[in-house]
């Protein structure tokens, strides 16, 4: 999902010192475990933020021949960086609460430990965290496109709200409507929202094997490395790589449409035509070969001289 590309930059910082204070636990009760703060944290997590701001600007400027003007692209990548926002807050607050036992949550006891009998499963945040960014980046991206498209519909039809077809925000380009804007905003969001809990819902359903695939397969090579190199490939490597290539494809569907075919229509109506121009050359340099190939012995020809 979208969520996953601005919350490493705007969402830890908002939320760093409240979990650092709330549950700042000793060094020898957090040995070997991945925090998802810290300064550390922070500077992985803004520098990727930095990475997945450029893979936009770099998709911006491959947008040819019809470019979207900076303001509407403006629109457009606020409304994933508004959405990161919130929807981190769920990822980093779920990861944290799943992480702790059952007797540290209200009415946990009550509940049934997926990791019973099993010391090291749940023990790890990175763990969590890692799991969500798989499943946003992957199935989640899939989902945000059915809900969003539904949730749209729904309004349009049923409650006849207008400017709600995402990317366009009036005649004039470089003045984009305010109006429009955050009312497609509202539809984004509440989209990513129930994306979010229809995923939290899939991994309640499979936690068991999800969390032991995660920590014992996925993760397990980690542990005998420090915390910071853990950090880095969780919140660094594994999302740079995802994070930019679900973007681009969030960026494709939340985008003006009539760009996006217009420009996919001219490019392969360029690719036809340079193809030909291609096919047209290789066809003289192959009936020049031949030509050369059947031509007599060049000291047979000399003898004219």
């Amino acid at each position: 999902m979208a969520s996953n590309l601005w919350h490493h930059v705007l969402a830890t910082i908002s939320i760093a010192y409240l979990v650092k204070f709330t549950s700042a636990p000793s060094k020898s009760d957090d040995e070997g475990k991945c925090e998802l703060v810290g300064t550390f944290s922070l500077l992985t997590q803004a520098f990727l933020g930095l990475l997945c701001l450029l893979s936009l600007i770099v998709k911006r400027f491959y947008e040819y021949p019809v470019r979207r003007t900076w303001p509407v692209w403006f629109f457009d990548v606020s409304k994933q960086v508004i959405g990161a926002l919130g929807v981190h807050v769920f990822n980093v607050l779920l990861s944290i609460l799943k992480a702790l036992p059952n007797d540290a949550v209200p009415y946990g006891d009550s509940l049934p430990d997926p990791c019973e009998g099993d010391d090291d499963c749940g023990a790890d945040p990175c763990d969590w965290y890692f799991l969500s960014i798989v499943l946003d980046c992957t199935i989640g991206v899939y989902v945000l496109y059915v809900v969003l498209m539904g949730v749209s519909r729904v309004c349009k039809r049923v409650f006849h709200i207008t400017q709600l077809e995402s990317g366009e925000y009036g005649p004039n380009p470089h003045k984009p409507s305010v109006t429009a804007y955050f009312k497609q905003l509202a539809v984004y969001f509440g989209s990513l929202m129930i994306t979010k809990f229809v995923l939290y819902g899939f991994v309640e359903c499979f936690e068991t094997q999800l969390l032991w695939i995660t920590s014992h397969i996925l993760l397990a090579w980690l542990d005998e490395y420090p915390n910071e190199v853990e950090i880095f490939i969780v919140m660094f490597v594994v999302p740079v790589f995802m994070n930019c290539l679900q973007l681009i494809l969030v960026d494709n569907f939340i985008q003006n449409q009539f760009v996006l075919e217009t420009n996919s229509k001219l490019n392969r109506e360029h690719m036809q035509h340079v193809d030909d121009e291609q096919l047209e050359r290789d066809l003289e340099r192959e009936f020049e070969r031949l030509v050369k190939s059947h031509s007599p012995e060049r000291s047979y020809s000399s003898v004219d001289n």
